[in-house]
């Protein structure tokens, strides 16, 4: 049997006990099964990872498969060039750090419009209050509204863009 599938839920987040490290709890599933329990206690170190007695794999096997599926992140810092591969703690980090995007997105839609503004060659996210619920026809007003007094920013504004796509933007700005 080999992996197909790799997802992780269950997710819970500490953000008071996240110092040097995201302290958080999870469960990956492998192939739509229960396969990893991971954790981290926020206080800088690796995650803990314990298989669950009916996973098919240790975790070497699927650090490897990650690696070979997901390849390695590159980055620079002090014009340096760094590289890791990406194994099961660094997925697990990356799904966090979505998942925890993805909470505060949709908490900021549901209060405001967001849309990227650009002045003097830089882009920034300005915010639109919403003084009330959101609706079908109080979002065309503001789609309206934006036509009339801010047509560049129409087709910037997160709250009408599917949501995957407003994410990647999103995950600029903060």
């Amino acid at each position: 049997m080999s992996i197909v599938k790799l997802e992780v839920k269950n997710i819970t987040y500490y953000e008071r006990g996240s110092e040097e490290t995201p302290c958080y709890n999870a469960t990956v599933y492998i192939n739509g099964k229960k396969a990893v329990e991971v954790s981290n206690d926020g206080q800088g170190g690796c995650d803990r990872q314990h298989t669950y007695p009916e996973c098919q794999f240790d975790i070497r096997q699927i650090d490897k498969w990650c690696v070979e599926k997901f390849g390695q992140e590159t980055w620079e810092y002090n014009g340096n060039t760094y590289s890791t591969d990406l194994d099961l703690e660094h997925y697990c980090h990356q799904e966090l750090y979505k998942w925890i995007d993805t909470k505060a997105l949709k908490k900021e839609m549901k209060k405001q419009y967001l849309c990227v503004d650009k002045k003097d060659d830089r882009e920034f996210l300005v915010t639109f209050i919403k003084t009330s619920p959101s609706s079908p026809q109080k979002d065309h007003a503001f789609e309206n509204h934006l036509k009339s007094k801010y047509p560049h920013m129409i087709g910037k504004c997160l709250n009408f863009l599917p949501f995957d796509e407003a994410l990647e933007i999103y995950k600029e700005y903060v």
